[in-house]
């Protein structure tokens, strides 16, 4: 049975694969710097594809996916947008995923503060987590149990596992039964201090769901009158537990037994990142926005499309909070070293 590498080898093959592909050193040259054969430097290449340390994607007009996830970005009003694409539902979750892993890494920075919230998303591409250069990873929120099924948090444990890493976890579940448990936790040290780690965040990865059933987590974890209630509150929205209405007002039915990052923290973050599927949280995704949460979204095709579909001809764009969109697409042709050789 295959083991995923360790940080320092990821590193290793980080190294390979920038030299290889964006220096142009030939495997011959290859091997000889680095005392090995050019068939073991061959091998060390494909693991490197293989382990997600290199992705290559192959452009498909790509000027036309370029516009699309650049109008998805003017539509919401955001800085910028990214459409994953797959060909099976059976590995949607693994491509969001690695689609947000990449993302932080090709943004991260020593020094930055980096919080990202338990996911069934992030969890699912934990093995594609990139070796990042020296940071503080903040958990944003706490894994929650689904059925029998025993909570996974195996993102945080990769990147913790990096000695470059200084990872600040939460020890709690996201959702609690009484608001009295989730106020006596709050109060310990270890969490109060995780929570407050939060603040002035450099860079921010949530997950966006609907508040409905089969769409949200939280949701399958709250009573039927919860989910009543919140309902009745307006919510169409959820982020980490936090609740929010078609207009982005907070919706605070069972804000008292939430541990984690605030709608407020995730305001304040200097970029905070959205990450979605599927088009029926289409209505999530722009509460969210209108909420002031996301500067980035990462959706998938369908989610895209129902989206810009969606918008009336003539309609007002949502206003721009900056001055300049980019956009990026899964689909662009180039070859993406998802990891970095450590910078200190």
């Amino acid at each position: 049975m295959s083991t995923a590498p360790t940080a320092r080898h990821r590193r290793f093959l980080a190294q390979l694969a920038k030299e290889h592909y964006l220096q142009g050193s030939s495997k011959v040259e290859l091997a000889k710097s680095h005392g090995l054969s050019r068939f073991q430097i061959a091998r060390l290449l494909q693991e490197a594809v293989d382990c997600g340390v290199v992705t290559i994607s192959i452009e498909a007009d790509a000027a036309h996916e370029d516009d699309r996830a650049e109008r998805l970005a003017t539509t919401l009003g955001l800085r910028s947008a990214v459409i994953v694409e797959f060909d099976h539902e059976t590995h949607a979750a693994q491509r969001m995923g690695r689609a947000a892993l990449s993302y932080v890494d090709r943004h991260a920075r020593p020094g930055m503060r980096i919080g990202l919230a338990w996911s069934r998303t992030l969890d699912a591409a934990a093995e594609f987590a990139p070796a990042l250069p020296r940071c503080t990873i903040v958990q944003l929120a706490g894994a929650l149990q689904l059925g029998s099924h025993r909570p996974s948090a195996g993102i945080f444990a990769r990147l913790g596992q990096d000695a470059a890493v200084t990872m600040v976890r939460l020890p709690a579940p996201l959702l609690v039964t009484e608001a009295d448990t989730a106020a006596d936790l709050s109060a310990l040290p270890e969490i109060s201090s995780a929570l407050a780690a939060a603040d002035d965040l450099d860079l921010a990865v949530i997950s966006v769901a609907a508040w409905a059933q089969e769409q949200s987590s939280v949701w399958e974890k709250c009573s039927p009158e919860q989910r009543a209630a919140g309902l009745a509150d307006g919510a169409v929205a959820e982020a980490s537990g936090r609740l929010f209405d078609a207009a982005g007002a907070e919706v605070d039915t069972i804000d008292d037994r939430v541990i984690a990052v605030t709608l407020d923290q995730l305001r304040n973050a200097a970029t905070t990142v959205g990450v979605a599927r599927g088009a029926q949280r289409a209505e999530a995704v722009r509460a969210a926005c209108a909420a002031g949460i996301l500067d980035v979204a990462i959706v998938d095709e369908a989610l895209a499309r129902e989206i810009l579909d969606s918008q009336a001809p003539g309609a007002q764009a949502a206003p721009q909070t900056v001055s300049q969109n980019t956009s990026l697409t899964a689909s662009q042709a180039q070859v993406q070293v998802a990891a970095r050789t450590e910078e200190t």
